[in-house]
C-alpha cells in the first residue's frame, strides 16, 4: 500500500556472495516502484475483521501501517512501524478507513529490545493507547494469540488471511484505499522460505506464506505491522506480523515475512498484563527484563 508518509529508512537487504534474494521491510514496499498493494485482494465485509487497526504515525519521521487490537488497550504492530515516531492515531471499527467508529491515540510505543533493523529478526512492536477502545461495539474486538503452550508449532500449510488497507492503483498520485482488503496465504515451512531469503532473515521467530490461489498475492507497502491470522474453532488466532517482503517486488511470487506471534507471546503478555497505565519508558524495562528471562529460560 502507497501513502503519502515520510519513510523511516529505506534498506535493501544485501548478502553478498550468497545466492539469496533480498527483502526489504514492508513499510518500504512502494521505494522499489511495483505493485505496492494487496495484490488481487477482496474488499472486506462489515465485521469481519473486528480486530483491524490502521496506523499513522508523526514523529521526526510518519508513516502508515496496519496493526491489531489484542486488548482493549494494546495494539499489536510491527516494530519498524514504531521506531522514530513520537505519536499515532490508531483507526478501527471500520471497513472505510475514512468513517472510523473510534479514533485512539497514543505516545506509548515498545519495540522488541531485540529488534534488529539491519536483518528485521524481532520485528514485533506494541502501542498502548491513551484511552481504552470501546467495549460495546460488534465492530471493535480483540483478536486472539497462540498461547504459550504452541511455542514450537509452525503452522506450516495452514491457509491464513492478510487484511489491510492499501492503493488499488499503482501509482504514486494516489494514497491507500479506503477501503480494507484481505488475501488468502499459505504457511511454508521456514527452509522454504530460507532457500529464498537465507538464514540471515529467516530464523525460528519468523514465519513465511505465500498467496494461496494466484503466487502474486501478498502484504505491500501500507501492510506492515498487519495481522497473519488463522481461523480455529470459528474464531480468529493471530500467528503473525507482517515483517518483509523481497526487493524484486510485492507482486514478484516470493514470499513474505512475518513475526512469528507464538514466539513472542510471553513477551506481549508480561507487558500487556503488567499494568496498563504505566510509563512507557517503564514497561520498555520490563520488556527487557521478559525478554531476558524467556531468553534463558529456552537456553
Amino acid at each position: 500500500m502507497k501513502g503519502v508518509f515520510i519513510l523511516l529508512f529505506c534498506l535493501t537487504f544485501v548478502q553478498a556472495g550468497l545466492p539469496f534474494e533480498s527483502a526489504i521491510p514492508v513499510l518500504e514496499a512502494q521505494s522499489i516502484g511495483r505493485d505496492p498493494r494487496i495484490v488481487n485482494g477482496n474488499p472486506a465485509p462489515a465485521g469481519r475483521f473486528p480486530y483491524q487497526v490502521w496506523l499513522l504515525g508523526q514523529g521526526a519521521v510518519g508513516h502508515a501501517c496496519g496493526g491489531s487490537l489484542i486488548t482493549y488497550d494494546w495494539i499489536l504492530t510491527a516494530a519498524h512501524c514504531v521506531t522514530g515516531i513520537t505519536r499515532c492515531y490508531v483507526t478501527m471499527g471500520t471497513i472505510n478507513r475514512n468513517q472510523p467508529e473510534f479514533i485512539g491515540q497514543s505516545t506509548h510505543f515498545i519495540a522488541h529490545p531485540q529488534y534488529n533493523r539491519d536483518n528485521l529478526n524481532n520485528d514485533v512492536g506494541l502501542i498502548l493507547l491513551e484511552s481504552p477502545a470501546p467495549k460495546n461495539s460488534p465492530n471493535i474486538k480483540p483478536i486472539d494469540l497462540p498461547n504459550p503452550g504452541r511455542f514450537g508449532e509452525t503452522f506450516v500449510n495452514k491457509r491464513a488471511t492478510v487484511s489491510g488497507f492499501g492503493t488499488t492503483v499503482d501509482s504514486n498520485l494516489y494514497g491507500p484505499s479506503e477501503v480494507l482488503n484481505w488475501i488468502d496465504v499459505t504457511v511454508i515451512s521456514n527452509d522454504e522460505c530460507a532457500n529464498v531469503f537465507g538464514p540471515f532473515l529467516v530464523i525460528d521467530s519468523t514465519i513465511c506464506a505465500k498467496g494461496a490461489d494466484d503466487l502474486s498475492q501478498g502484504p505491500c507497502f501500507g501492510d506492515s505491522g498487519g495481522p497473519l491470522t488463522i481461523q480455529e474453532n470459528g474464531t480468529s488466532l493471530q500467528i503473525g506480523v507482517a515483517s518483509f517482503v523481497s526487493s524484486n517486488g510485492c507482486s514478484s511470487g516470493r514470499p513474505a515475512g512475518y513475526a512469528r506471534i507464538s514466539y513472542y507471546v510471553e513477551w506481549i503478555n508480561g507487558i500487556t498484563s503488567s499494568g496498563q497505565r504505566l510509563g512507557a519508558s517503564i514497561l520498555s524495562v520490563m520488556g527487557l527484563l521478559i525478554v531476558h528471562v524467556h531468553s534463558r529460560n529456552r537456553s
